[in-house]
């Protein structure tokens, strides 16, 4: 009898911890359901991986949650993948997917299964998943079905934008702009001396502040106090002279345009502009011309042509801001557009747009204004500055011939890191060519000094040619971030090209077999351009740079054994850029390559 009490005590201690179990459980829901709303992913990730962890593995509502919040982490995007794949296993229309008893996911799933292969530029499956999210739509969802469609011709169309690269020059403004955590949206003033930015901390939004003095940027100072803001304001313009900052202020149902003004070396309280601006809808964005008077506006009032549209407000004699015109269907989509940037000479507009001619989500446009003073049909900036992801704050300098942008890149601090953006153009090629040659013009004019009579009169001296081991560079597997051993072979080719002028280079990319065709050609030229990208920071002309990526070709190992086995050696000598050299002077260089291993070498 004593043995049946005790066993009763335990087994009502163990249902009384299981039922606090369950509880607990539902509050990390309720909390998890807290921040998705709120659009805190990282803190909405890390209560559902509670659930995950503890019983949910399987629930295909928590696999869907925690896709989502993967999809909307920089540099994590790919993590969402696998969760979106588990969600369809078991899916429903009209699921209450807000409810903690929920089991099953929306059939949204496929839809975000399909956005997650888009980022991650797997093209093909994405395709896949944006034509079987068609087929659970009902018949009359034309606002989904349409929105499938333009997902998928996205896809075709960066297949398109992806075999025809830009050269695109990246430069990370490094330390101390830069840090391990997200640095972005920055903005500078007109003599390129003054840059303000917003800097990602444990628990706010803050925005810094620096200075370029004698040659470098000084140390960053958090003016979110001076601002009086509680880390919920975002940088958005500044004025020509550096200033006058522009700030949007967001909370959970509205966002408002601020100003602050720098005087006697601080940066004033931030104030909102005047209601013709501030409306009850939603202004995210404000780019400010050079002269101060004219404002351009990202808004979703009442009569835009879609979601959120641009607007342009110019100050009137007293100094106020008149009521916000739409510029029009030429610029703007029945879906949104965002972030617009003017130029200094008020020539072309920079902005992002989901509506236009694009490749997924938000791509980077410009509009040019033309001689009756009508904006000209927007072009896509075209890819890598375009991408299959959502593309914002492309800010444009000196006319747009350099841009700020946050990016997340191989050789970054860690997260998102501000880059100077150059397109390298025919006209920037011949500026350079034009700049080198006034260079070496002056050097050899300085070098015209007396020469001795002996050195003139001496024997010439015999040349032997010396030898150079230039192996190409290898990547790790579905990669295209440069390892130290690739950067200590193309620290050789940056001595060879600037030993002997006269060389060029074509940068080869290439992987293995494993993978879609479609995504492994992407995953080629990003490997190509890595390398160009190192060996431009090292102050080569790009003129004498190009690339290419040729995919799963010219194999020159093998990927599988004999039997059928994967052979990991065989496919890591696959994922390289080789380096074709044109204009070697073999009387001095005697280039040579370290040959393929004999047991993997292709026979």
């Amino acid at each position: 009898m004593k043995h049946l009490f005790l066993i009763l005590i335990l087994l009502s201690g163990f249902i009384i911890r299981a039922q606090r179990s369950d509880e607990t459980l539902k509050e990390y829901f309720l909390d998890a359901e807290f921040f998705f709303i709120q659009e805190e992913y990282m803190d909405a990730l890390n209560d559902y991986m509670e659930l995950y962890n503890n019983g949910f593995k399987n629930n295909a509502n928590i696999n869907y949650r925690i896709g989502i919040c993967y999809l909307n982490i920089p540099g994590q995007k790919n993590k969402s993948i696998p969760f979106f794949l588990e969600a369809i296993k078991n899916i429903k229309n009209n699921n209450k997917d807000s409810e903690y008893k929920e089991t099953k996911a929306p059939i949204d799933a496929y839809l975000y299964l399909g956005n997650a292969y888009r980022v991650n530029n797997m093209l093909d499956k994405a395709i896949e998943a944006y034509t079987k999210y068609k087929e659970l739509l009902n018949t009359n969802d034309n606002e989904g079905i349409s929105y499938a469609n333009n997902e998928i011709e996205a896809c075709k169309v960066a297949e398109e934008f992806m075999s025809n690269p830009l050269q695109v020059r990246k430069t990370n403004l490094g330390k101390p702009i830069n840090n391990a955590s997200s640095n972005y949206r920055a903005v500078l003033s007109g003599d390129g001396n003054t840059i303000l930015y917003m800097n990602k901390l444990p628990f706010y939004d803050a925005v810094y502040y620096s200075r370029y003095e004698n040659g470098a940027w000084t140390k960053p100072i958090n003016i979110t106090p001076q601002l009086q803001s509680e880390g919920n304001q975002y940088v958005t313009s500044l004025s020509y002279d550096g200033t006058v900052l522009y700030l949007s202020k967001e909370d959970n149902f509205n966002s408002d345009i601020y100003i602050s003004y720098m005087k006697n070396g601080r940066w004033s309280e931030s104030k909102p502009l005047s209601k013709k601006i501030n409306s009850k809808f939603w202004e995210s964005h404000v780019s400010i011309s050079k002269d101060g008077k004219t404002l351009y506006l990202a808004s979703n009032r009442k009569d835009a042509i879609g979601g959120m549209d641009i607007y342009k407000s110019t100050l009137d004699e007293n100094g106020e801001w008149g009521t916000p015109k739409n510029l029009g269907s030429v610029i703007n989509t029945k879906l949104n557009e965002d972030t617009p940037f003017i130029t200094e000479d008020e020539k072309t507009l920079f902005f992002s747009s989901q509506g236009h001619h694009g490749i997924g989500g938000y791509d980077l446009y410009k509009s040019v204004l033309n001689e009756n003073g009508e904006w000209g049909t927007p072009e896509n900036l075209g890819y890598p500055l375009s991408t299959t992801d959502d593309d914002l704050f492309y800010y444009p300098w000196n006319n747009g011939k350099l841009a700020y942008m946050a990016l997340i890149e191989p050789d970054g601090f860690g997260k998102e890191d501000i880059y100077e953006i150059q397109v390298v153009t025919p006209e920037i090629i011949e500026e350079t060519i034009t700049e080198k040659i006034t260079e070496d013009v002056i050097e050899e004019e300085e070098s015209q000094e007396e020469i001795p009579e002996e050195k003139i009169h001496g024997e010439e001296e015999t040349i032997i040619a010396k030898e150079l081991f230039l192996n190409p560079i290898y990547f790790d597997f579905d990669s295209y971030k440069l390892t130290e051993e690739g950067k200590k072979e193309l620290d050789k080719i940056v001595l060879l090209l600037k030993e002997m002028n006269n060389l060029t280079i074509e940068l080869i990319g290439y992987t293995d077999a494993i993978g879609a065709a479609s995504y492994n050609k992407i995953l080629s030229e990003k490997r190509s351009l890595s390398a160009l990208n190192y060996i431009l920071a090292k102050g080569i002309d790009a003129h004498r740079l190009k690339t290419i990526g040729l995919g799963e070709t010219n194999f020159v190992a093998i990927n599988r054994n004999p039997d059928g086995t994967d052979n990991p050696e065989g496919r890591k000598h696959n994922r390289r850029v080789e380096f074709e050299i044109k204009g070697v002077d073999e009387n001095k260089v005697n280039i040579k390559r370290t040959p393929v291993p004999e047991n993997i070498k292709i026979k």
